[in-house]
């Protein structure tokens, strides 16, 4: 039905200070480290990121080495038709399956594609359910 994956996400906790997005992208970069996903925000002193990338590993040494902490979680990935409803379609899907979202994130680029992210209290069931 849909392209899902179980996928590899780095939270990241950072200072919260100007110039933080860059360093964090930046290092990716530098590091030859594509970004497929991102969800960043702050809390008080600290900024977080969420980064779905295309070598998970890679990523979480390089940006160890500058001296931030980094754990990796399991993730469920959908790769959706990027139209009115498909997300609602996706949330519907896996609240029947009776599946609690930890945490959802998305990102579109307008040319027909979107990419969901999710972390559940039971991600294999979600990949499951939505496969």
């Amino acid at each position: 039905m849909h392209n899902v994956k179980m996928e590899k996400e780095l939270t990241v906790k950072t200072p919260n200070e100007p110039g933080i997005l860059g360093r964090v992208l930046g290092t990716l970069a530098n590091a030859h480290v594509n970004l497929k996903a991102l969800c960043a925000y702050s809390e008080k002193n600290n900024g977080f990121f969420h980064l779905l990338t295309s070598d998970h590993e890679k990523a979480k040494k390089c940006l160890e080495v500058i001296g931030y902490k980094v754990n990796t979680n399991d993730v469920v990935t959908v790769l959706i038709d990027d139209r009115i409803g498909s997300g609602a379609e996706i949330g519907a899907l896996l609240g029947n399956a009776v599946i609690d979202i930890d945490y959802c994130y998305g990102s579109s680029s307008g040319l027909g594609k979107a990419i969901l992210v999710f972390k559940t209290t039971d991600n294999k069931k979600a990949l499951e359910t939505l496969s």
